[in-house]
């Protein structure tokens, strides 16, 4: 009898243990994947900003890497880390800086974390970094063709375009050290109007305000260096394409009025 009840009390132990084993092997093999957090998703701002994100995760695991990939739209930079992926071993949280510069004012810059622990598992969030234009940016990239000079002389008049032909293929160049520069193009000094006067006062530097709100140019005297005048357009809008501006035109010494007339630029190939 004492024997029957041993076997009985033996063969509990062994299903128990068995049981405890199975339940610990399925606890392993359903393991939680790593939970990836980034303190932001995404940031907008101008060229030389900062922006940054902090990427921690919950993992039930060991921590092994976090891989970083960078995009330029859609499509790998593999300029970036290895073939376009930095992988950091370092323990989270992970702190990423990135310095906007020109490659995002045309093309969207994206990176994508991977949390990746000992077991393989992985997660991932991503950052999306939008970089504003600005008007630098867009006066050094270009050159910039007139387009078009709408006003008005009398105050009874209706506002129109008020270029000349001989205008309209006169284009701008801006310099990086604040130099500029004018092509007069093939119409020039022909016909009358204002062209008859192309080359006597060269645009020599030009400005940008703080705040991008006005764009100054300064013109020299051939006749006469070193007597410079100054023009002023107020920026009203710009893009990669086109520049919008204002300036105030008097032209009471000529019986008219002064009036803010709308000056327009087209973006060319430099």
């Amino acid at each position: 009898m004492n024997q029957v009840k041993f076997r009985m009390w033996g063969f509990f132990a062994l299903l128990l243990a068995s049981i405890f084993t199975f339940s610990s092997c399925g606890e392993d093999d359903t393991q939680t994947a790593p939970i990836i957090t980034l303190s932001n998703t995404s940031f907008t701002g101008k060229v030389g900003e900062t922006a940054s994100t902090t990427v921690t995760a919950d993992i039930a695991g060991e921590f092994q890497e976090l891989r970083i990939t960078k995009f330029l739209g859609t499509d790998i930079d593999d300029t970036y880390g290895t073939n376009g992926t930095l992988t950091v071993t370092a323990a989270l949280p992970y702190t990423f800086d990135y310095v906007l510069n020109e490659e995002g004012a045309e093309t969207p810059v994206r990176f994508r974390f991977v949390v990746v622990d000992k077991g393989g598992q992985t997660d991932e969030g991503n950052f999306v970094i939008t970089t504003e234009l600005t008007l630098s940016y867009v006066l050094l990239r270009f050159n910039w063709r007139w387009e078009a000079k709408i006003g008005k002389a009398y105050a009874a008049d209706p506002e129109e375009d008020n270029i000349e032909e001989c205008e309209k293929d006169n284009v701008f160049t801006f310099n990086e050290d604040g130099s500029m520069s004018i092509d007069y193009g093939a119409l020039t000094g022909i016909g009358g109007g204002t062209c008859d006067f192309d080359g006597l006062q060269p645009y020599v530097s030009y400005e940008i305000s703080a705040d991008e709100s006005l764009l100054t140019l300064t013109k020299d005297d051939a006749f006469n260096p070193g007597n410079f005048t100054t023009e002023e357009y107020t920026i009203v809008e710009y893009s990669l394409t086109d520049l919008r501006t204002t300036t105030l035109v008097d032209l009471t010494g000529f019986g008219g009025i002064e009036y803010d007339w709308t000056y327009t630029f087209k973006a060319v190939p430099k």
